[in-house]
This record gives structure tokens, C-alpha cells and sequence, in this order.
């Protein structure tokens, strides 16, 4: 199959989650497709770029307008706001050299996937009827933009008709488009409710992990290298996370969750998160350790060193990325609710809504530690049978050539093989 993928972002290098789902899916289809990546990134305006995330997976971003990048820096003063998506509705003109790419594209490819609903509209209604149009849903966006244009600067006056332009694009995504997928089941019952389409049209395609086959680090190794890092004899916590607004919130009230547990250890920041701190944040009396953005390697160890992760999270929709990270190198997880949605099961993590609830699962990891390592692996297990992102990639590209449909609740999410 030929398959064009259309962004409203670059997808590398992957710092933040809907980077991470291009980044980890497409590469995992098989090399019979060949698989064009399409951003509109409105900073790429010296030049075409282009360049491979694998031998079959190309982005290819043309050169951006101009015009288009002066209303984004425009609004951005206007709103505070990064409105890049959300432009692309209508405010942009769209350069000569993106649209020349789309239709060429169009030309021949068999399928068409509109990842997240801002290119959408403009791209099914060019689409030639041969071609399968796939909505690719990361959120619900009417919610996550109904809550993040809250927080900007701009009165109601100026982004309620963005709001309702995404609630527009959104619909007419979900209703054009041959199949939708989601990445949890919230989002799929969310999306048929509010866009009144049935939900056997949504399937799930959920968030994954490149989930290993065991620990690299030998417990000796292990032992050895925090006692190299200063480590010996402190409880250590992991959080992996970008600099996304719900990300920074999640972390603030994770850090004051943990000064109420009376957690006196380190907590390793990896990831855009650790730019996002904030001066006026109080006093803590634990250490945070920053690393920032690092290797794929260098992450993998740091996760294998840490003795729990904490995930608590408050808004956004879908289920994130980095719980997988956690589940899949085998940490020890303390999550809320919210945080372990879209999964299934509860004997492989620690639940806790507050801070009381905390300090009993860090004073259980600390006290049980061969018993946090068995529920730790439960969750491993989990994450490599049903959100290894090499199933889930095998799976979507399984139903593209069957027409769909594809998975319909979590329960049917059994990997299946790519067809002939």
C-alpha cells in the first residue's frame, strides 16, 4: 500500500507524545507499504526537507508560507497560546508548494490518514474516491483545546470561534472519513456521542511502547551504577514526560503530592518536563535530578534504575505515552485513576489518589521489594501482549488492507498479524 500521513507538526526529532506515536508506529508497518509522512510546520520556510524515519517511511515537508508564519508568531502575542493546529483550519492560506505536495500524493496513494482532524476537511474532500480516508484521533480535540485555550490571555472574544472551528474540523472529520481510530475507549464513546456517528465506524488503536524483552541491567549493574550516580541507599522515582501543558500541572501537583507523602529520595527528570520548572514553585524536600531530552539508551537505563514512577494525571484525553514507557522496562507504577485509563487490570500497579495514598505505595515499594518487582513485571507482561507498538502497527495495517474495521473495546484488542 501507499500510505500519506498528514501532521500539522515535524515529527523529529520525538520530544513530545504525538512525535513518540508517529515516530514508533508508522516505522513499524512492513516494507511492502511505502509511507509518506506530510507536515505543514510552519518554521520550515527556507526550504523542502526530507528525510527517512525508516527505508519505507519518508516526511517530506515543503516549504511553509511565509505569510502563514507571521499570523502564527501574531497570534501567538495575541493569545500566549501555540496555535499552530488550530490555524491550519482556516486562518492559514497554506503554501502553493504543501498544497502541490498533497495533490501529488492524492494522485496515487491508495490510502489517506489525517492524524489529528486539522488537515482533514480540506484533504478527504480532495481525495479521490478510490482512496480510504482514515481520521487517526491522538484526543478528542474538542476537549483538549476547549481546556487549553482557557489558559492563554485572549478573551472569549477571540478564541471562542477557534474552539468552534475545531469542534467543525473534528466533526467533519469524523463523519467523512471511511473509519476513525482512537487510542482508548473513552475517546472512541466520546467521539460517537458528541459527532453522532455509530461507534462501530471507531476503532482502537491505542498508544504503545517498544516494549523489551527483559532488563538490560543485571541487578549487580544495577547496584553499581546508582552507587556511581549517588544513589546508594535512596528511594529513586522516574518521571519521563514533554513540556506539555498538562504534563507541567501533572507535575506540579505530583511534586506536592510527594513533599505531602514525605518522600525525602531523587526523582529523575527525562524529557522536555525538565524546561518546564518553574522559579515561583515551592521548596521540596526531596532532589530532582534533570537530564532533559537524552537517548533512547541512556533513557532505558535511567528507567531501569529508578525504583518507582509516579503517574498522576489530572486532564487530556487518550492514554499517555509515558505510562508505557514505565510498564514496559518493568517500574514500579504509582498512578492514579486517570492515569491508568485505557489499560486494564489493577494487580500490576499501585493505586493512589492523594497524598496519603502515596506514601503507602512508596512505603509498600520500599518494604516489599521483591514483591514490587513481581507486580512491576505483571505490568510489563501487559504492556508487551497487548501495547507493544509492533502489534499495534501490525494490526492497523492488518485492517487498512481488510477494509476494516478493527478493533472495537479494549477487550478484542488481540494483535493480529498483517494480511497477504
Amino acid at each position: 500500500m501507499k500510505i500519506t500521513v498528514l501532521s500539522t507538526f515535524d515529527v523529529w526529532p520525538a520530544i513530545d507524545g504525538g512525535q513518540t506515536r508517529y515516530c514508533s508506529l508508522w516505522p513499524k508497518f512492513s516494507e511492502r507499504n511505502a509511507i509518506t509522512i506530510l507536515p505543514y510546520e510552519f518554521r520550515n520556510t527556507a526550504h523542502e526537507r526530507r528525510y527517512r524515519l525508516a527505508p519505507h517511511v519518508e516526511v517530506w515537508l515543503p516549504r511553509a508560507s511565509e505569510a502563514d508564519a507571521k499570523h502564527f508568531h501574531h497570534m501567538m502575542d495575541v493569545s500566549g497560546l501555540w496555535m499552530q493546529d488550530m490555524l491550519c483550519i482556516a486562518d492559514y492560506t497554506l503554501s502553493t508548494a504543501y498544497l502541490c505536495a498533497l495533490r501529488s500524493q492524492l494522485a496515487d496513494c491508495d490510502v489517506l490518514v489525517a492524524s489529528h482532524p486539522y488537515l482533514a476537511a480540506m484533504a478527504f474532500a480532495w481525495a479521490p474516491a478510490r482512496v480510504l480516508t482514515v481520521y487517526e484521533a491522538h484526543n478528542v480535540e474538542y476537549d483538549i483545546k476547549a481546556q487549553y485555550l482557557g489558559t492563554g490571555r485572549a478573551s472569549r472574544d477571540i478564541t471562542g470561534p477557534y474552539l468552534r472551528q475545531v469542534e467543525q474540523a473534528e466533526r467533519l472529520a469524523v463523519q467523512q472519513a471511511n473509519h476513525v481510530t482512537t487510542v482508548s475507549e473513552a475517546d472512541r464513546q466520546r467521539l460517537a456521542a458528541i459527532y453522532d456517528v455509530p461507534a462501530s465506524k471507531i476503532s482502537l488503536v491505542p498508544n504503545g511502547v517498544n516494549a523489551a524483552p527483559a532488563p538490560s541491567l543485571p541487578p549487580i549493574a544495577r547496584q553499581q551504577l546508582r552507587a556511581e550516580m549517588g544513589l546508594a541507599g535512596t528511594m529513586v522515582g522516574i518521571i519521563v514526560a514533554s513540556s506539555h501543558r498538562p504534563n507541567v500541572e501533572a507535575y506540579r501537583r505530583t511534586r506536592l503530592m510527594l513533599q505531602a507523602a514525605g518522600f525525602t529520595g531523587t526523582i529523575l527528570l527525562v524529557g522536555a518536563i525538565a524546561s518546564a520548572l518553574q522559579p515561583d514553585w515551592p521548596d521540596i524536600g526531596f532532589e530532582e535530578r534533570v537530564f532533559g531530552f537524552v537517548s533512547e539508551a541512556l533513557k532505558v537505563t535511567l528507567l531501569e534504575c529508578a525504583d518507582f514512577a509516579p503517574h498522576f494525571v489530572f486532564d487530556g484525553a487518550g492514554t499517555n505515552l509515558k505510562l508505557f514507557d514505565y510498564m514496559g522496562h518493568g517500574v514500579a507504577i504509582i498512578a492514579n485513576g486517570f492515569g491508568v485509563r485505557g489499560t486494564g487490570g489493577d494487580d500490576w500497579y499501585w493505586p493512589a489518589e492523594d497524598a496519603t495514598g502515596l506514601n503507602r505505595a512508596l512505603a509498600d515499594i520500599a518494604a516489599h521489594p521483591a514483591q514490587a518487582r513481581a507486580r512491576a513485571e505483571r505490568g510489563r507482561a501487559l504492556a508487551r501482549a497487548q501495547f507493544d507498538w509492533a502489534a499495534i502497527a501490525a494490526s492497523f495495517e492488518a485492517a487498512m488492507r481488510q477494509g476494516f474495521p478493527l478493533h472495537t473495546t479494549a477487550a478484542e484488542a488481540e494483535p493480529q498479524a498483517a494480511s497477504a
